[in-house]
């Protein structure tokens, strides 16, 4: 009962976009001002370097959207077409969708529960241009806010580790439906952005082979991305609310707010030790040899 009870908290907290100036006063109680609060939050987050600007594609009605192009892996960089890694899809304009179709992205990945797709319906789905899955990273489909305890892994990268036992069917099924998509780029995305898709892209990148530094950095400056990304959702509005009758709630969940370097860190150390890295990790959970070497190809570590 605890562990699905961390897991709802953990399905609600991360379906979030990063929290508001105001909710972040809220949560980072004595801290009332909310321009000092939001001082808190930028000054903590990592700043993109030259090279990441590359990887940048400017979207109107999406965040954080970024391929891998040129980040090193084993056996040469990895190429721009492989994969887009973004946030919620609910807000993109048709000049948007079509900057996506000129990338060459054929296959967009929902990490998103059903009600997330609810409340922000993917706009990519009813695009003949785009295939369309949606796996529910967390293995939940249905947040009850009613039922939100108040107890929460001490980190996000520790509710990074856990997911490496829990949600092992849906890790599996997003990296089969990525092997089998031979041609053109492969999207994925959640809501915020950082979280579950930050996971698939940090088992990505160890695949390839990209050193640990470089897969903590392009975690890490997902927050500076996503400053602006709204934060007018439904669901947003009532978590906001439930802070308020529980500072207690917001306290923790302030720690999730942002992509801490160590996040990604813990998670990246757990990978090596418990399965020896994103390779091992894939086989274990039933991804068969073929598909790794067909997701290698797509990252260019042929060989």
């Amino acid at each position: 009962m605890y562990l699905r009870r961390t897991y709802l908290a953990l399905a609600i907290a991360l379906s979030l976009p990063m929290l508001t100036g105001a909710g972040l006063a809220l949560a980072r109680s004595p801290v009332t001002d909310t321009a000092a609060a939001s001082t808190i939050a930028a000054s903590t987050n990592v700043q993109p370097v030259a090279a990441d600007a590359q990887r940048v594609i400017p979207l109107q009605g999406a965040w954080n959207t970024r391929t891998f192009a040129g980040l090193q892996g084993t056996h040469g960089p990895i190429p721009a077409s492989a994969f887009v890694r973004t946030s919620d899809l609910g807000r993109l304009t048709a000049a948007d969708r079509d900057a996506l179709a000129a990338a060459g992205v054929t296959l967009d990945i929902d990490l998103r529960t059903a009600d997330e797709q609810a409340q922000s319906p993917d706009l990519l789905a009813a695009d003949a241009r785009f295939a369309y899955q949606r796996t529910s990273l967390m293995g939940t489909e249905k947040m009850d806010l009613q039922k939100m305890m108040t107890t929460f892994p001490d980190s996000l990268g520790a509710a990074y580790v856990q997911w490496l036992d829990h949600s092992q069917p849906q890790f599996k099924q997003v990296f089969q439906r990525i092997a089998a998509e031979r041609d053109g780029t492969v999207l994925f995305h959640c809501t915020a952005g950082k979280d579950r898709t930050g996971i698939i892209a940090g088992l990505l990148l160890d695949l390839a082979g990209v050193s640990r530094a470089d897969i903590v950095h392009n975690y890490a400056i997902s927050a500076h991305y996503l400053e602006g990304q709204p934060k007018d959702s439904a669901m947003n509005a009532q978590i906001m609310e439930l802070i308020k009758q529980n500072p207690e709630i917001g306290r923790k969940m302030a720690g999730m707010a942002g992509t801490a370097p160590e996040n990604m860190a813990m998670f990246l150390v757990a990978l090596h030790q418990q399965y020896g890295g994103a390779e091992g990790y894939l086989k274990s959970i039933g991804v068969s040899e073929a598909e790794i070497d067909q997701l290698k190809v797509r990252l260019g570590q042929a060989g």
